[in-house]
């Protein structure tokens, strides 16, 4: 269901506009002027000028649209800097499983080819859930199973179709093992083995796969690329090498995660040994940590690592629902943000976050920071909101682009609902924001100067009619799903012995509370 045609110029008339070297508890009231996919202008609503004289002009024509704004906060999109598409389905099935156990039950590779009706729909659910929680860029670290044409083009048309912003990267890895897979006693059962190894995959093949669709279907509009290798302790030398290759011929972000788990970090103390069981020093060294670098988690980095991450000017994109769900641990965002990484919020799967929601992101950001020290964090909504806009721009190779209010950024905006009982009374716009708001006070998103979402609903997709689509396909992957937790069930005794095992390695940090 999409509007009939896209408005060229567009008034957003009268709003508080979130300015965050301004007054970010009363937010200055302020006209946006939007000229086809980029903000115009951003004045006092009694502030004539050429924009506002051209909008009015063409809005008596019905050339352009004007936005009452009254009572509304004006905020720029935020940008999701990590998520994965392929497990929208799973929302809600999976509780109190560390990540590994977890990772038995999602992972595309355990699913093989899934139909093109599947797909589309998963892709959408993400996307929809992200534009009326007001996300309007995901960096989709996507798995293909298979790496084909088909199933790359079904998805990125059901990003265009739903209208959100997506910069896409194909995660990529070559060695086919579970992070803890060191750690494991025998395992007898044929079936748990294999979904525990895994199988790899040639690394020469699928950087040439990567490459081919980046020059087949090139950046433009809503599209962007990046480049991404799983993790470096999923990857040869020879992929981490070709993945940023690729980063500096195409000038592409590269997106990885790193230090996820205490088993990660337990690896990388016995695999790169003439780095000194560093990841991040591996990193340096094979030529993927760099300011074009966004490595998501990082909960088990080590404060001289921190440094490392900083000096090289490369971004973090925090997750923290994810990471507390999956019992990794607390990511160390104070020493981060004092040694002035740049941090980025992300949702991450549907199936271990169990939803697109960065005002849950935002306020798990400010308040884990103070679960180890009783004194005051430096970490405020300010901060949050920024590594929800800005921060994440940056993350995603958008900096210049996204991220703010302001002329020559894109128009990916939303508009808050102040009336709501979230900011009665008004005292602080950045703080009942990121402390009160749930996302229900979304109003209305743009993304690219297009209205996507208007009175809280989506304008280009029938939410009814996806609703019964989505019935129609879900007995199958329910089927799938639970085969697959038929696994997981056996391979969880070994898998717990596993974790039993870690907790006697002494990695020199800890991550969880009660173990210090």
């Amino acid at each position: 269901m999409s509007e009939p045609s896209e408005t060229r110029m567009i008034l957003i008339r009268g709003g508080r506009v979130y300015d965050p070297a301004g007054d970010t508890d009363r937010p200055a009231l302020r006209d946006v002027v939007i000229e086809g996919d980029t903000i115009l202008s951003v004045s006092a609503p009694d502030e004539d000028g050429d924009a506002k004289r051209r909008v009015a002009a063409m809005a008596t024509q019905g050339r352009a649209e004007v936005i009452d704004a009254r009572d509304r906060l004006v905020v720029p999109g935020f940008v999701n800097a990590h998520y994965h598409s392929y497990d929208t389905l799973a929302k809600g099935l999976i509780e109190d499983a560390p990540f590994d156990l977890w990772a038995l039950q999602t992972q595309p590779a355990f699913y093989g080819r899934r139909s093109r009706e599947e797909l589309r729909l998963r892709t959408l659910l993400g996307a929809m859930e992200c534009l009326k929680a007001g996300i309007t860029t995901v960096q989709d670290m996507c798995t293909l199973v298979p790496q084909d044409e088909d199933t790359l083009d079904v998805i990125a048309d059901a990003y265009a179709e739903v209208g959100i912003r997506v910069v896409f990267a194909l995660a990529l890895r070559d060695l086919g093992d579970l992070d803890i897979a060191p750690f494991l006693p025998e395992i007898h059962d044929e079936a748990v083995r294999r979904a525990v190894t895994g199988a790899p995959r040639d690394a020469a093949e699928d950087l040439a796969f990567a490459e081919s669709q980046i020059r087949r279907r090139p950046a433009a509009g809503l599209w962007h690329w990046g480049v991404s290798a799983s993790g470096p302790q999923r990857s040869s030398n020879a992929l981490l090498e070709g993945v940023a290759t690729l980063s500096e011929r195409h000038g592409l972000p590269i997106f990885t995660h790193v230090y996820e788990t205490r088993a990660q970090v337990a690896k990388a103390r016995r695999v790169y040994g003439p780095q000194g069981g560093s990841m991040i020093r591996h990193m340096a060294e094979v030529g993927i940590l760099g300011p074009r670098t966004t490595m998501a988690h990082g909960v088990w980095i080590a404060p001289d690592e921190i440094a490392a991450i900083a000096a090289s000017g490369a971004s973090l994109a925090h997750n923290p629902l994810s990471n507390m769900k999956l019992k990794s641990g607390v990511a160390p965002i104070r020493a981060l943000r004092s040694e002035g990484v740049n941090l980025g919020i992300g949702c991450d799967n549907c199936s271990c976050g169990d939803c697109q929601n960065m005002f849950q992101g935002m306020k798990m950001f400010c308040l884990l920071a103070g679960v180890a020290d009783p004194e005051p964090t430096g970490v405020h909504a300010v901060h949050a909101l920024e590594a929800a806009t800005l921060g994440g721009a940056r993350a995603v190779g958008l900096g210049e682009a996204l991220g703010a209010v302001a002329p020559g950024r894109k128009a990916d905006l939303s508009l808050v609902d102040l009336s709501g009982l979230a900011f009665t009374p008004l005292n602080s716009a950045v703080r009942q924001l990121v402390f009160s708001e749930t996302g229900s006070g979304i109003d209305t998103v743009l993304v690219g100067g297009r209205v996507v979402v208007r009175d809280r609903r989506l304008t280009t997709v029938d939410e009814a009619a996806f609703r019964a689509e989505l019935a129609d396909i879900m007995p199958a992957f329910r089927r799938d799903f639970d085969g697959l937790r038929r696994t997981s069930d056996a391979a969880a005794p070994a898998l717990r012995e596993a974790l039993r095992r870690l907790d006697e390695v002494d990695v020199g940090l800890e991550r969880h509370l009660a173990r210090r």
